[in-house]
C-alpha cells in the first residue's frame, strides 16, 4: 500500500499534470468545422443502434440532442459529407467536438469515436481513433488527433461520418445527451502537422516545468492511453504500434492487462471500467477467440478475429508477457472471476511441450514447420519465461534447465551480458519481478540490471563526439525502430547508428533514477515535440539522420509504465510477488536473500559453479 506521503505526491502530480493538458487545450487555435454548423437532422442516420436525433438548446448552446435506444452497446451517429466537406480537415491536425454530459444522468459515455468509411462505390472504412476527453460531466470537449489514414481523402469523394459514444465497460446508455460545435483545431497557417507540433511542444515545455515525481506522473498518464485507447473495446486485444491499421501484438496485451491495476490505483479510470476490460481481454483467450496451442498463442493476431497474421509464431516469450500481466490483474482482482481466469490462462501453458524433448524451451512453433531451432538457453528476457515456467502448477520444466542457462560474463565489470546489449533484455523480466535483494547460485540480477543501464549510459557519452544524438544527456539503446527499420540496438560496437528509444532510459527509474531522469528530461528539452506525441515518448528518435519515429509501440509503452509504478512504490511487483506460483519458483530456482554489491555471485565469477 502506498504511504500516506505518496498518495499526496500522486494526487500532486496528477492535478499538475492536468493543469498541463487544460492550459495546452486552452491556448488552441480553433474554428467552426461548417458542414456541421449547417446540420440537417433529417439527414442523420443511427448506424443500427437505434438512436433517435433532435435539435435543442442547452445553457443556451444550440446542440444535437442525441437519445440513446437502451438496447445497444454503441450509441452512434453517421452523417453523410462530401470530400470537399472535408477539405479543411487537410488543412487541421485535430478535430474537436463539444458534447453536453447531464450530471444527472446515471450513465454518461466516457469512450468517445469518431470514423470515416468512403461511400463513393460502395463502402470502404477509411479509418477512425478514439478521442481524449476533457471531463465527465456538463459542456466537455472530446479531441481527435487526425492519423494519416484519415486525412487521404479524395476532394470529390463522399464520405459517412461516424461518431460513437459509449460506456468503456460497454452498458447500454439510456439516456440523453448533447453534440454541440465541431472545431477544426491548429488554424490554416499552421498546417496540419504544425498544429500537432504546436500542441505536444506546449505539453513538454508544462512537463518540463515539473518537479522529478509531477513529472514521471504526467510520463505515465500518457503512456497509459495507449492500452486503454488502442483496444478493441470487444476484446481486448490491442494494437502492436499506434498506426491505424496495425495488427494486436499477445505482448502488448499482457503489458495492457497489467496496465489496468495500475490505472484504476491511479484515478484515470474506474475498478469497474478496468474490471470489465480485464474479463473481457481473458474471456477472449480463453473462449478461444484467438488462435493458439497447447495454453500459447501466436505473436501478433488479428485484432478484430484474433487470427494468426503474417506466419508468426507460436510464441514462447510473448505468451509468457501475456500470462505475467494476466497475473497481475487476477492478485489486483483476488478471488473474483478475473483472478479465476487468469490463473486459467496460466494452468493452460504447456511449457514442458515447448521444451520440444531438450533441456531449454524453444522460442516458438510454427504449424507449417514445427519448433523453431532456436531456444532460450542463454542469458536473455527469457529469465521471466523461466520463472513461470519453472512455477507452472501444472506443466512445469525441470530446474535444471535453469541451472544450464548460459550466462557470459562481461569482465569490464563482472556481469552477466547478452552480446548487443539491448537494454530491454534486462528490463523486461524485472518489470514484474522484483528481485532487489535477491540473488541465485549466479548473480543478483538487481544489480546486473543496474550495471546494464549505467554501461548504457556510458557508452552513449563514449560515442557523443560521434552521434548528436547522444550529446545534453540523451541516451537508451535498445531494439526499437529505426531510420532504415527495426533493430535490437545496443551497447556494443557495431550494434548502434545514433537511434535512442526513450522507452530504455525511461525504464531505467527503479535500478538508475538519477540517470534515468536525467535521460527523460534531456530527451524533453532537445527534442519537444519530436519526442513527444499523443501517448507521451515516440519509440525512437536518431539526429544523426534527422528521423523521428511518430508511432508508439505497446511492448515500449508497457516497460515504461510498469517500471514507472514501480519506482513509485512497488506497485506491480508487490501484486505479481504476491502469486505463489512464483515464489516456488523462485525457491526451485534457489534464489536466496542477497546483501552484495556484486552482480556475479563471488562462486559463479570463480567459476565454482555452473560454468
Amino acid at each position: 500500500m502506498r504511504t500516506q506521503n505518496q498518495c499526496r505526491l500522486w494526487i500532486v502530480g496528477l492535478l499538475l499534470f492536468m493543469l498541463v493538458v487544460g492550459v495546452v487545450s486552452a491556448q488552441r487555435d480553433s474554428v467552426i468545422w461548417e458542414p456541421w454548423a449547417a446540420l440537417d437532422v433529417s439527414q442523420i442516420g443511427d448506424d443500427n443502434t437505434g438512436s433517435t436525433f433532435a435539435m435543442s438548446a442547452v445553457e443556451g448552446r444550440s446542440a444535437l440532442m442525441v437519445t440513446p435506444s437502451g438496447r445497444s452497446d454503441e450509441t452512434k451517429l453517421a452523417y453523410p459529407v462530401s470530400g470537399n466537406d472535408l477539405q479543411a480537415w487537410l488543412d487541421y491536425g485535430q478535430v474537436q467536438i463539444d458534447v453536453y454530459l447531464p450530471e444527472d444522468n446515471a450513465l454518461n459515455p466516457n469512450t468517445f469515436f469518431l470514423g470515416l468509411g468512403d461511400v463513393t462505390q460502395g463502402w470502404r472504412w477509411v479509418g477512425g481513433l478514439f478521442g481524449k476527453a476533457s471531463g465527465s460531466s456538463g459542456w466537455i470537449t472530446v479531441l481527435f488527433t487526425l492519423d494519416p489514414t484519415i486525412q487521404e481523402i479524395d476532394t470529390e469523394g463522399a464520405y459517412m461520418l461516424y461518431l460513437s459514444f459509449f460506456q468503456a465497460g460497454k452498458t447500454p446508455l439510456t439516456e440523453p445527451f448533447y453534440v454541440g460545435d465541431i472545431h477544426l483545431v491548429g488554424g490554416e497557417s499552421a498546417g496540419g502537422s504544425a498544429a500537432s507540433d504546436d500542441r505536444y511542444r506546449e505539453e513538454v515545455n508544462r512537463l518540463l516545468t515539473l518537479g522529478d515525481e509531477a513529472l514521471v506522473a504526467g510520463v505515465a498518464r500518457e503512456t497509459f492511453d495507449y492500452f486503454w485507447l488502442e483496444a478493441n473495446p470487444q476484446n481486448g486485444l490491442i494494437k502492436d504500434r499506434s498506426t491505424p491499421n496495425s495488427v494486436a501484438s499477445i505482448a502488448a496485451v499482457g503489458f495492457g492487462l497489467a496496465a489496468i491495476p495500475v490505472g484504476i490505483d491511479r484515478g484515470w479510470i474506474t475498478a469497474d471500467e478496468g474490471y470489465e476490460r480485464a474479463q473481457t481481454t481473458l474471456r477472449t483467450f480463453l473462449n478461444g477467440d484467438v488462435q493458439g496451442a497447447q495454453g500459447f498463442f501466436f505473436h501478433f493476431v488479428d485484432m478484430e478475429t484474433g487470427e494468426r497474421v503474417w506466419s508468426s509464431e507460436l510464441s514462447s516469450i510473448d505468451t509468457t508477457l501475456l500470462v505475467a500481466g494476466a497475473l497481475v490483474a487476477g492478485q489486483y482482482f483476488e478471488g473474483t472471476e478475473v483472478q479465476t481466469l487468469a490463473d486459467r490462462l496460466y494452468e493452460n501453458v504447456e511449457w514442458d511441450w515447448m521444451l520440444d524433448g531438450g533441456r531449454f524451451p524453444r522460442m516458438g512453433w510454427k504449424p507449417e514447420s514445427g519448433f523453431l531451432n532456436a531456444a532460450w538457453d542463454h542469458f536473455d528476457e527469457s529469465l521471466l519465461l523461466y520463472v513461470l515456467a519453472i512455477g507452472s502448477p501444472t506443466h512445469p520444466i525441470p530446474a535444471s534447465s535453469w541451472d544450464a542457462w548460459r550466462r557470459p560474463i562481461n569482465h569490464i565489470d563482472d556481469s552477466i551480458y547478452l552480446p548487443g546489449e539491448p537494454l530491454f533484455v534486462y528490463q523486461y523480466p524485472l518489470a514484474f519481478l522484483k528481485l532487489r535483494g535477491l540473488e541465485d547460485a549466479y548473480a543478483n540480477y538487481w544489480n546486473n540490471t543496474m550495471r546494464a543501464c549505467e554501461r548504457n549510459r556510458q557508452f552513449t557519452i563514449r560515442q557523443s563526439d560521434q552521434y548528436r544524438t547522444y550529446q545534453q544527456g540523451v541516451w537508451g539503446l535498445s531494439a526499437s525502430d529505426g531510420p532504415f527499420g527495426y533493430r535490437a540496438y545496443g551497447a556494443a560496437e557495431g550494434n548502434h547508428d545514433g537511434t535512442v528509444a526513450p522507452y530504455a532510459s525511461a525504464a531505467c527509474l527503479p535500478f538508475t533514477p538519477e540517470i534515468a531522469l536525467g535521460g527523460m528530461r534531456a530527451l524533453l528539452t532537445e527534442y519537444g515535440p519530436r519526442v513527444w506525441r499523443e501517448y507521451g515518448f515516440v519509440s525512437a528518435i536518431n539526429a544523426d539522420e534527422d528521423w523521428y519515429s511518430r508511432e508508439h509501440i505497446g511492448i515500449d509503452q508497457g516497460d515504461i509504465l510498469l517500471m514507472i509504478a514501480n519506482w513509485q512504490d512497488g506497485f506491480v511487483w508487490n501484486l505479481f510477488m504476491a502469486n505463489p506460483n512464483v515464489q516456488n519458483a523462485l525457491d526451485r530456482m534457489g534464489f536466496v536473500g542477497s546483501s552484495g554489491d556484486y552482480a556475479v555471485t563471488p562462486a559463479y565469477l570463480a567459476g565454482a559453479v555452473g560454468r
